[in-house]
């Protein structure tokens, strides 16, 4: 969402942008889902990115698990935009305080300071 005041990205340079403008893929539900639409987030990375990861609902608790997830083919590759998951919930909340209750109560250690969020690509609409 647009604040109104400039934000500058670490090498002097407004950060790039995207807004949400149809229901992202993942595993929350759908309600949880359609909270996304019209919020606007800074990307971590100007340009879509694939990547490996899980589900934030059957994503591995331990290094253990994400071993196992690993070695017997449960990871999956994901292409989109990144975006900073704390900051994200932050914008939500703006919008559907119910949505952000859920990311914290079901997802809470993915909503972390230093944890991503991938939109996928159809779902966004970048603002340059």
């Amino acid at each position: 969402m647009t604040t109104g005041v400039s934000e500058v990205g670490p090498w002097g340079m407004a950060p790039t942008r995207i807004r949400i403008v149809r229901r992202p893929e993942g595993e929350a539900p759908a309600w949880v889902r359609d909270a996304w639409i019209g919020v606007e987030l800074d990307l971590i990375d100007p340009d879509p990115v694939t990547t490996e990861g899980f589900g934030v609902l059957t994503a591995p608790k331990t290094l253990w698990g994400y071993w196992w997830r690993r070695v017997t083919g449960r990871i999956h590759r994901f292409t989109g935009y990144l975006v900073d998951s704390s900051e994200a919930v932050r914008r939500v909340e703006m919008r559907n305080p119910t949505a952000a209750i859920w990311w914290r109560a079901n997802a809470g250690a993915m909503v972390q300071p230093g944890h991503t969020f991938i939109f996928d690509l159809p779902a966004c609409e970048r603002i340059d």
